[in-house]
């Protein structure tokens, strides 16, 4: 008989538990079956909008426009116009990283126009030599530092450079190309210095 209740016991322990499991899987449906309000709504678009920078120095010199990109501007005269110099120190990476973008341009451009690409912060055309080139049969060169672009025609060798018909030298914020003229517009480390709104 004490064998018997304890099971009996058991029994009702364990459909408590799940008793109390319904419950709280109710409650959490009921919860998801609600129409979001007003308030939750605006909560939810203020939060995904914004954008703070803790560092108050950063800060300052985000929300003054000029001075944050001719800061960028001063900092790429000073950097040597060779690889090593392009990817700050460490050239050691170009070969992996340009493989790596090969395959993701590799699956994304199966069947698509390859005639013209723009480098977006070219520099000495490290990308356009490495990558863009040995897919598109044009690429135009984008960069604020001219001494880079420059140096970009020694770089790339004289049957490279042929197939760049432009170099535009001035910052991506204020380049404004005619709608529909790359096939493929190339951004990489560049995007990291673009000005952000802060709230």
């Amino acid at each position: 008989q004490s064998t018997a209740d304890t099971k009996l016991s058991s029994q009702d322990t364990a459909d408590s538990k799940l008793s109390s499991q319904d419950a709280s899987q109710a409650s959490s449906d009921s919860d998801l079956s609600r129409e979001p309000t007003d308030s939750s709504i605006e909560t939810d678009a203020e939060n995904s909008q914004q954008f703070v920078v803790r560092n108050y120095k950063v800060q300052e010199c985000m929300s003054n426009r000029d001075d944050w990109y001719s800061k960028s501007k001063n900092y790429w005269k000073d950097v040597p116009s060779t690889v090593d110099g392009m990817l700050g120190g460490y050239g050691s990476l170009t070969h992996s990283d340009l493989c790596s973008s090969a395959m993701f341009l590799a699956k994304l451009y199966t069947g698509l126009n390859t005639e013209l690409a723009l480098d977006c912060g070219a520099g000495i055309g490290r990308v356009t030599k490495g990558l863009l080139l040995n897919i598109f049969d044009r690429v135009e060169m984008i960069d604020t530092c001219q001494e880079h672009l420059d140096s970009a025609q020694e770089f790339l060798g004289e049957k490279m450079f042929a197939r760049v018909p432009a170099q535009h030298c001035c910052g991506l914020e204020d380049f404004h190309p005619a709608p529909d003229t790359y096939d493929l517009v190339w951004v990489q480390w560049s995007s990291s210095i673009f000005q952000t709104t802060i709230s």
